[in-house]
């Protein structure tokens, strides 16, 4: 029988934030054991002592649920850990307290503190979102062409977001014109098209599909021929037989009424049969 009780805490930061320091901090057990999410060696959940805490990590990447959901139903002492909270199940989520470790990088303090002359290291994801804003925000290009190199980032894609993000930088008509002639020069054209200074992420915009192709098709028209139907609509007969071919959302937009059909009522006989009695 499952019985739950205080809910444990989901400890969540990047690399370095101190993570498993925090979750050491809040297991309130003199002795622990920690295991990875996909690999808990753990074969009877209810034979593991209660005096004996438990740190999951990397809850985000492959996590064994059912044992999980387990240990934390069967009382146990279960403090657990992930990079970011998008890509822990929601099950388990909702089992737990979210603990936010903070941004300060204490692996690059102890490496300033040992290299005084060192830079400061920069991880970039290999995701859309991180290398836009790496492309706004990074203040070493050659760096940042080493992570286009790496990464290498569908072009349409990334001159898309970087567009959407900076949309006064004229120097992206060279990059555009780039991508479609040679892509040998993209990467370096876009990676030296901005100096990075400070800014933020836009996404861009879908454009709206037009509903008039649809609408001509209907109408027995060609898709290209939505320029014509306005002045045909000028036709009240035409208006009415097009009210009956198209729907009432596309009657909206053409500004046209689409009459509603009468249910006839049929009235129910009343009289009462031999069965009634």
């Amino acid at each position: 029988m499952k019985t739950k009780t205080n809910k444990p805490f989901l400890v969540v930061g990047k690399s370095g934030t101190g993570v498993t320091t925090k979750a050491k901090t809040l297991i309130g057990c003199k002795e622990y054991r920690i295991f990875y999410a996909n690999d808990i060696p753990i074969s009877d959940v209810y034979s593991w002592p209660l005096e004996i805490g438990i740190i999951i990590e990397d809850v985000h990447y492959k996590p064994d649920k059912d044992k999980i959901l387990d240990l934390i139903y069967s009382g146990r002492n279960v403090v657990l850990t992930s990079k970011n909270k998008k890509d822990v199940s929601k099950v388990i989520i909702d089992c737990c307290q979210i603990k936010m470790a903070g941004r300060k990088n204490y692996n690059q303090i102890i490496l300033r503190a040992k290299a005084k002359n060192s830079q400061d290291y920069k991880v970039v994801d290999d995701n859309i979102w991180a290398m836009t804003n790496a492309y706004i925000r990074m203040p070493d290009r050659d760096e940042y062409l080493s992570v286009l190199k790496t990464y290498q980032p569908p072009p349409m894609q990334i001159l898309s977001w970087v567009v959407a993000s900076q949309p006064k930088n004229q120097k992206l008509m060279h990059v555009s014109k780039a991508m479609m002639n040679s892509g040998d020069y993209f990467y370096p054209l876009l990676a030296y098209s901005k100096l990075g200074t400070y800014g933020s992420v836009v996404p861009p915009k879908r454009k709206s599909v037009s509903p008039f192709p649809d609408i001509c098709r209907k109408l027995g028209l060609r898709s290209s021929d939505g320029y014509l139907v306005k002045d045909l609509l000028k036709d009240e007969e035409y208006s009415r037989w097009a009210a009956k071919k198209l729907d009432e959302k596309e009657c909206k937009i053409l500004g046209i009424k689409k009459e509603k059909r009468r249910r006839v009522s049929v009235r129910k006989d009343r009289t009462k049969k031999l069965e009634d009695f």
